[in-house]
């Protein structure tokens, strides 16, 4: 909650807990993360299953035996470095904006957008949850929003770089389906890329739209005048604070975005880098560079499936590209290891914020 008592800070917004909590928030419930955990279970466990009976010649056990410990600890500690940065390059945005917002606050709202991503389709609540969190810590919407587009570009931006650079060092490993395919979504990325830079750029042609919109709504439905206007003007008082908010890091402050960036490639190497020791704790072998090409392609390949935490999907495109540098014996262990430190651990902790969060809610509605 706010503390009357800070004192106010030199420059920049400040931040301010709204009113009541957005529609789109509240639509976290019990029943729909139950669901997704459940597709999400059922299709990981089919897909390990399947690598495992494909890939399976006997020496299965035998390559977990020869696992080298020293070097999961080292992954291990890769993991919470991983959890650490996606806070990190949140927290930087609001240490600048106000120092009000706590460090674990971060780790928590990065905590609950991984979990609610693992369990819908395309990720798609994975924003809202990390929403969900800021606002409940005082943060309002419209600079919650801008952090959340600002690191959404630096994603992008590193996903084009990556995938590219991945596809030329590659390029005579692929099929021509395989390189064709990659090439799509590339230029997919590339759109996106456009529009957001354009989203962060001129954030006033949604302001616009949105106050053109609400005049015709309510010239049509007078009866609801009083209702769409005081609809529209939330949505136009977080609008402006976005505004604000993406003017002034893209203004004079623009530092923080572009240290948001190299944090964001730091964040994604080190999840590649981790994988890359999970194969020599397997007591595999294999090149540096390659590891983490076929890594930012499998990333690339799953980061918009419409499964949830693209399961299946991640686990097949981990099997199917690594199965050129990792021995068929080792290929399913490492699959189900580099999922658990990547994703399945931090969706634990995930877990457990969002459980609270919920909680919390649920004792607010019934006091």
């Amino acid at each position: 909650m706010t503390d009357d008592n800070r004192p106010e800070q030199a420059e920049g917004p400040t931040i301010e807990v709204s009113e009541e909590l957005p529609a789109e928030l509240a639509s976290l419930n019990s029943a729909r993360i139950r669901k997704g955990l459940y597709i999400f279970a059922v299709l990981t466990i089919a897909a390990l299953t399947g690598i495992f009976l494909y890939t399976h010649t006997g020496g299965t056990v035998e390559a977990i035996r020869h696992i080298q410990f020293g070097c999961f600890l080292l992954v291990l500690g890769l993991s919470v470095v991983d959890m650490t940065l996606g806070a990190l390059r949140n927290h930087i945005y609001f240490m600048a904006m106000d120092g009000h917002v706590s460090f674990w606050t971060s780790i928590r709202a990065n905590l609950a957008n991984i979990f609610m991503g693992a369990v819908t389709p395309s990720q798609s609540a994975g924003g809202p949850a990390q929403l969900y969190v800021y606002y409940n810590a005082g943060v309002s919407m419209g600079k919650a929003i801008a952090v959340g587009v600002l690191n959404l570009l630096a994603t992008i931006i590193f996903f084009v770089v990556s995938a590219g650079f991945s596809v030329y060092v590659l390029r005579d490993s692929f099929s021509p389906l395989l390189r064709s395919i990659l090439l799509f979504c590339l230029v997919v990325f590339v759109i996106q890329l456009i529009l957001y830079v354009l989203v962060v750029w001129k954030p006033e042609a949604a302001l616009k739209v949105i106050q053109k919109l609400s005049g015709i709504l309510s010239q049509r439905l007078p009866r609801c005048r009083n209702r769409i206007d005081r609809f529209t003007g939330k949505v136009v008082k977080e609008l402006k604070t976005y505004r604000e908010s993406c003017s002034m890091f893209l203004g004079r402050r623009i530092y923080i975005p572009v240290l948001a960036v190299f944090l964001t490639f730091v964040l994604y190497i080190n999840k590649f880098v981790l994988a890359y020791f999970i194969m020599i704790g397997l007591g595999e072998s294999g090149d540096l560079l390659t590891v983490l090409c076929i890594q930012a392609l499998v990333l690339f390949i799953s980061y918009y499936s419409i499964s949830p935490g693209a399961s299946g999907i991640a686990e097949l495109s981990i099997a199917a590209l690594m199965a050129s540098v990792i021995g068929r014996d080792s290929l399913m262990v490492f699959t189900l290891l580099q999922r658990f430190f990547i994703l399945y651990l931090p969706v634990i902790f995930g877990a457990v914020v969002v459980g609270h969060e919920l909680r919390r809610k649920s004792s607010v509605l019934s006091s």
